[in-house]
């Protein structure tokens, strides 16, 4: 594990070379991850989809069906090839690498990489595919990561991008010139489009020679937490795999950790319901104007690649592709059951080797010290709580780069935006946010007032930047939470309750099932070791390390306070309720709760439409409650009983109890 902690400052050669011209003028060298007898052109590859069986039958049964003649459907599989296919400029790459060299030194202290984790793998390459699967809190995402590659003489990847930048003028011939293939959100049961996708992933996975690229979560975390991984593209990876047209493929986790996310803002009220404006290259010139701020540190960490052979090693049945044409095969359930495991691996991979930044634990403790409505902290004070929690960190396995208080006055100066230093006391800056003429039907939900939005989009903002590190003590602060309000539990009450918590907040705190028995023994035991809980005469109950649970308690307490102004709704209401709907009276109720003076501190994150939405979905999954479409709406219907079950045991959590008989109230006005 000592190569998680050697990071280095790329950048700072950037700094000292003598141009940076010449560095982008280099000669490439880079390792491949599958040389092939053939070296395949972009172009090539487009080609060989056309001609591949798989195509030119599906082109023969749609001719057939619905009456088109042949010519027509192969141009249209052509014109669908030149949407979705990548390209590779280099005279584009080196000038937007110049560029980007030029902002980075602008605008960053350092970007930081894991040199040894990418020796490690260039060690590995050359043999099977290598698919490179990095986080996603960012667009700046798949740029630093290719900027990383030609840096270090790894071929740049084929990257997965959506169709909202091909639609971009200029910006879609430009990241498909660094080697971005588009593909579409929906497919409108466009088997012609469907087909030919799959098979260009087919073929770049069995015939190229560059890594591919693409995001396991599918989209952007506005929440700076994991998102629970997406299994499309993966499925069409593997399935060369299991046809055993590859020997392996690799996959390698890279997390990618900012000190400050350029996209901050658009999330904060995305949260809050305000939404997104759709992608355009005036919208991006305009945002432009944010390089001139200083965004810190960003931190590259290259895991240790992942094999397929080695992760589904027994699991495979490959005698059910022996009955079939090979182009004519496709997963079968059982290999489509194995695609979770490789999926929750990756993800697991990615927070065990994310970097956890000084200001992560600053928000942490600016929360902790909002819920407990304390007055300022002086630096003094923030810099003792934060050696405490750093210490109980890294116990949990987080690598965090501090040095000494000179990091902390760093960190507070990237993030002058949201908090200021001001005779010795930090303070979160607020400032008054209006609207202005946004259409409520164009919101997700309730239309929150200035007054609120103005108190909540700094203090989401600051939840965002404690949530990174939440992976690392979710399952301790389960059982904290549990023995906080039962004094002494057995060891399989306690766990039964653990996994009630960890199945209702299996999309916000990712989980994957077959875990959780495992990771319930690991919160036990790292809570008995930081004095968070205690066993006695096989009773488990709470510890005296109260600092580290209040800390840890004020950090997630927006998430139930969410959940369960969801619960309240869907409750009291037997007929069936539109999603946003549920959204406007969850919103509604606390918003009236967070602008009330004479109630405690409320969080307003748990406004989140983010936290809302997983709390739907998550029951959705464990059919509680019934998910329906029409007219171009979702609806739910709820199964009450067992709703007002998980309330009542909510109910146990939610420590401001006035909050919940006041929430009831209102929330039956409503």
């Amino acid at each position: 594990m000592s190569s998680v902690k050697e990071y280095h400052n790329f950048l700072q050669d950037r700094k000292d070379e003598f141009s940076n011209v010449l560095f982008m003028s280099k000669a490439v060298r880079a390792k491949k991850s599958f040389y092939q007898k053939k070296s395949l052109s972009p172009a090539d590859h487009k080609v060989e989809v056309l001609k591949s069986k798989k195509i030119q039958e599906l082109i023969k049964t749609v001719s057939k069906q619905e009456n088109i003649a042949k010519e027509k459907l192969l141009e249209q599989v052509q014109e669908i090839l030149n949407e979705i296919g990548y390209n590779k400029n280099w005279k584009v790459i080196r000038s937007l690498g110049l560029l980007l060299t030029k902002i980075c030194l602008k605008t960053c202290s350092g970007l930081y990489l894991n040199v040894a984790g990418v020796k490690l793998l260039r060690s590995k390459m050359g043999n099977c595919p290598v698919i490179f699967v990095p986080t996603h809190r960012s667009y700046a995402d798949f740029i630093q990561l290719s900027y990383v590659c030609f840096t270090y003489d790894l071929a740049i990847p084929a990257i997965a991008a959506g169709m909202d930048f091909y639609q971009m003028w200029g910006m879609g011939t430009l990241l498909r010139d660094t080697g971005a293939f588009f593909m579409r959100r929906s497919y409108n049961n466009d088997s012609l489009y469907w087909t030919t996708f799959k098979q260009y992933i087919y073929q770049l996975v069995t015939n190229g020679e560059l890594p591919l690229e693409f995001f396991i979560e599918g989209t952007r975390s506005r929440s700076g937490k994991s998102l629970a991984p997406k299994y499309g593209l993966l499925s069409m990876i593997l399935k060369a795999f299991f046809l055993s047209q590859v020997p392996d493929i690799m996959f390698v986790p890279i997390s990618i950790c900012y000190d400050r996310v350029l996209e901050e803002n658009l999330f904060t009220f995305e949260h809050l319901g305000v939404p997104k404006p759709k992608e355009s290259t005036s919208g991006f010139l305009k945002s432009m104007k944010i390089l001139k701020e200083k965004f810190g540190d960003t931190y590259v960490h290259f895991a240790p690649p992942l094999s397929a052979k080695e992760i589904f090693a027994d699991k495979m049945d490959r005698s059910a592709h022996n009955l079939a044409p090979l182009h004519q095969q496709e997963l079968t359930n059982q290999e489509k059951s194995l695609l979770p495991i490789m999926g929750h691996s990756i993800l697991k991979s990615q927070q065990k080797h994310s970097v956890i930044t000084v200001f992560n634990l600053i928000a942490m403790i600016l929360n902790d010290n909002l819920s407990r409505e304390n007055t300022a902290l002086t630096l003094g004070e923030l810099h003792e709580r934060l050696i405490f929690l750093k210490n109980s960190l890294e116990v949990m396995g987080a690598y965090i780069p501090y040095k000494n208080q000179e990091d902390v006055l760093k960190a507070l100066s990237v993030h002058s935006n949201l908090v200021q230093v001001v005779k010795d006391k930090v303070n979160i800056i607020f400032n008054s946010v209006v609207l202005g003429d946004i259409k409520t039907s164009h919101l997700k939900g309730h239309a929150l007032t200035d007054k609120t939005m103005s108190r909540s989009v700094p203090l989401v903002m600051l939840q965002i930047y404690a949530n990174p590190a939440i992976h690392l003590y979710i399952d301790l602060c389960f059982v904290v939470t549990i023995l906080r309000v039962n004094p002494e539990l057995t060891k399989d009450v306690l766990f039964r309750r653990f996994s009630f918590l960890k199945k209702i907040f299996s999309l916000e705190f990712v989980s994957y099932e077959p875990w959780i028995n495992e990771e319930f023994v690991n919160a036990l035991e790292l809570g008995t070791k930081l004095k968070s809980i205690t066993r006695t005469n096989g009773l488990y109950s709470i510890g005296n390390n109260n600092l580290l649970n209040n800390i840890l308690w004020s950090n997630i307490e927006a998430y139930f306070l969410s959940y369960y102004s969801i619960l309240t709704i869907l409750k009291d209401f037997s007929n069936l309720l539109d999603e946003k709907s549920i959204y406007v009276k969850a919103q509604q109720a606390l918003e009236i709760q967070i602008n009330n003076m004479n109630t405690t501190f409320i969080h307003p994150y748990s406004l989140s439409l983010d936290s809302l939405n997983n709390c739907l979905n998550s029951l959705s999954l464990q059919k509680i409650i019934i998910k329906t479409r029409r007219d171009n709406k979702i609806y739910y219907d709820a199964n009450t009983i067992v709703i007002q079950e998980i309330s009542q045991q909510f109910d146990l959590y939610i420590t401001k109890l006035q909050l919940v008989i006041e929430c009831h109230q209102i929330l039956n006005k409503l």
